[in-house]
């Protein structure tokens, strides 16, 4: 494999419009060749910014989770894509935060995850995914996505904000998808990348901070008063920082738990002896068939750091002030991590699937990935018990760097009787 033969230039969305086998392709080959890899600036970034520059992109499982443990020598201060969105990132509450203030507000939400509260989410997680089915099993056909993967998380994370309005989630659901799709054509009537996510940003702020300050007043019994009240050696989170959490779980955790369900429905109705081999047992092989799917479908492609001091990574020399990208989307197929990479194989058990689809480990591990895995369990069960007969068409994949995002998946199935 030469690297003529392969288009290693990450940078242009030409590139991400291209097929994805294309982009496994060009991961493929920087791990075998030159898994520390510089790339020229996207072409989305605003050439004069004064971080508008190249980056290198990390390829390897082992090096990814040598930066993401690495939080002295790399920073997520400075942003987290690979776009750099000034001021904007702001809305990625402790996302973009260091130690020590990252841990003071990591441990403040952590200890609103009280067992009571999870019993609660975990009760409410069930109920909203069967009220969902009920509507779509009976149509027959439809776009999954529209119907079913977008619908569960989008109201599952308003029943934890305490949300009722029905006109205001679906609203929230459109901007959650909007933030994480700034590149692709559907949005492009809004302006540049730029101003795709920062319209999302800006409208989903001023409504994370409304419910924020209404919590203040008038504490419910949601995930957005526990966080309130949350504390952690004494401190808690301002209102202003509380409304940005929500605008995070809003958009982060809405759209990334969206693609995923889509993502497994997809892949498990095209290997129908493997979904009829999680059917059988479905309690005992669901957790490894979900982290299966994690593996072979990542919701996030990359999150970035920046390097604070020169640092050797691989043998390749990282400078000071060097965005570094890591490519979580290519540590889920490694050779050296990985058996046969690019099989999907739900026989593969959980603890030789040491996946990336939530992070490379370290502080900035996702908070929320057992809420993720138990809401796509519960969905799971449910498509797959009342949807008979289901077959699925072509996914519509966005055009994006960061979000591998499905936007449409045609459906048929046998109707459910009401």
């Amino acid at each position: 494999m030469t690297a003529s033969k392969v288009d290693t230039n990450l940078s242009p969305m030409s590139f991400w419009a291209k097929p994805r086998s294309e982009h496994l392709e060009a991961w493929k080959w920087m791990r075998h060749n030159q898994p520390v890899f510089w790339n020229d600036p996207p072409e989305t970034l605003d050439p004069n910014l004064d971080n508008a520059k190249g980056f290198w992109s990390v390829t390897k499982h082992a090096h990814i989770r040598e930066v993401s443990q690495n939080v002295k020598v790399f920073s997520s201060a400075d942003g987290v894509f690979v776009d750099d969105f000034p001021q904007l990132e702001d809305m990625l509450s402790f996302i973009v935060t260091d130690p020590p203030r990252h841990t003071t507000m990591r441990n403040i939400v952590s200890s609103a995850f009280t067992p009571r509260n999870l019993r609660k989410v975990e009760e409410r997680n069930s109920a909203i995914v069967r009220a969902v089915i009920d509507k779509a099993a009976p149509l027959g056909e439809g776009d999954l996505c529209e119907l079913i993967t977008k619908e569960v998380p989008g109201r599952v994370f308003a029943s934890y904000f305490g949300f009722t309005d029905d006109e205001e989630i679906k609203h929230v659901m459109d901007l959650a998808e909007q933030l994480g799709a700034w590149a692709d054509p559907e949005f492009a009537h809004i302006g540049s990348p730029l101003q795709v996510f920062a319209d999302a940003s800006n409208r989903l702020g001023e409504i994370a901070l409304r419910h924020a300050k209404e919590r203040q007043k008038n504490p419910g019994d949601d995930l957005l008063t526990w966080v309130s009240q949350a504390s952690f050696e004494g401190e808690k989170l301002t209102v202003e920082e509380v409304g940005v959490f929500f605008a995070l779980l809003a958009g982060a955790g809405n759209d990334t738990t969206r693609h995923s369900a889509a993502h497994m429905v997809w892949l498990l109705t095209n290997n129908a002896d493997q979904l009829a081999y999680l059917m059988e047992d479905y309690d005992a092989r669901i957790e490894d068939a979900v982290n299966e799917c994690l593996r072979i479908e990542p919701p996030l492609m990359h999150f970035r750091r920046t390097a604070t001091q020169d640092y050797e990574l691989g043998g390749q020399p990282i400078k000071k002030g060097d965005k570094v990208v890591l490519w979580y989307t290519s540590g889920c197929r490694d050779e050296d991590v990985f058996e046969n990479p690019d099989e999907f194989d739900i026989k593969r058990p959980t603890k030789a699937n040491p996946h990336q689809a939530f992070g490379g480990g370290g502080p900035h591990y996702c908070l929320g990935h057992q809420l993720a895995k138990q809401m796509l369990k519960t969905e799971l069960y449910e498509i797959f018990t009342r949807m008979k007969d289901l077959e699925v068409g072509d996914r519509t994949i966005m055009v994006s760097n960061f979000m591998n995002g499905v936007m449409k998946m045609p459906g048929k199935w046998t109707p459910e009787q009401r």
